[in-house]
């Protein structure tokens, strides 16, 4: 039995037709840009910390951090503080960034101009310092994903300047007011690393 060369041409046709379907629907959808993501750099444990950055388009974003204080005071059975030790520090910055790579998807190399504030108290012995400070540099960062981008690591140094007027002051007993002197204040003037993080990141995306 013969078959006619319209009738190969027609099976081929349709072979061909149901594999591109086949293909197509095989292939995996684009995901949409990252519409914000929500960190916690690891390096500043014990210190309670959540930043957040927006997308601006497929280079651009602008982020912004907390420190919230971790208050150390040791308590004897009267609920007062007899070893007189204190660490607690509160800052926040804010941070455009420009990303290399301009996929939208705030991953790879990219870099920030960081600017900080925040307020501490580190006692030791009932011997500390009180201050403000503020800072502020370059950030250099590299973000890469994890389990299917599901998560992000994030890396990232910023090189700049910091600022910070430090009062000194004596506690003499447990609990007892802090008390300054006059000419004790420092000003302390710093060049080099004003911050390092490693975060974990959770990218979220907006579906059109």
């Amino acid at each position: 039995m013969s078959i006619s060369p319209r009738l190969l041409l027609l099976f081929a046709t349709l072979v061909a037709s149901v594999a591109g379907n086949s293909a197509g629907a095989a292939k995996p959808q684009k995901e949409p840009p990252v519409a914000v993501a929500a960190r916690t750099n690891v390096l500043a444990v014990p210190f309670l910390n959540l930043g957040a950055e927006v997308s601006l388009g497929r280079h651009w974003s602008i982020g912004a951090d907390l420190y919230y204080p971790w208050l150390r005071r040791v308590k004897g059975s009267e609920g007062m503080d007899y070893s007189g030790k204190c660490v607690q520090i509160m800052a926040g910055g804010l941070e455009p960034r420009y990303w290399f790579g301009g996929s939208g998807r705030l991953v790879g190399f990219g870099i920030g101009l960081l600017a900080m504030g925040g307020y501490y108290d580190l006692e030791w012995d009932y011997h500390g310092y009180q201050g403000e400070f503020v800072s502020g540099g370059l950030d250099f960062v590299y973000a890469c994903p994890v389990f299917k981008d599901r998560l992000r690591l994030e890396f990232s140094l910023a090189l700049g300047y910091l600022y910070s007027r430090a009062r000194e002051y004596q506690t003499y007993w447990a609990g007892g007011q802090a008390f300054t002197e006059k000419g004790m204040a420092k000003d302390i003037h710093f060049v080099g690393p004003v911050k390092a993080g490693v975060s974990l990141v959770l990218p979220i995306r907006i579906k059109k």
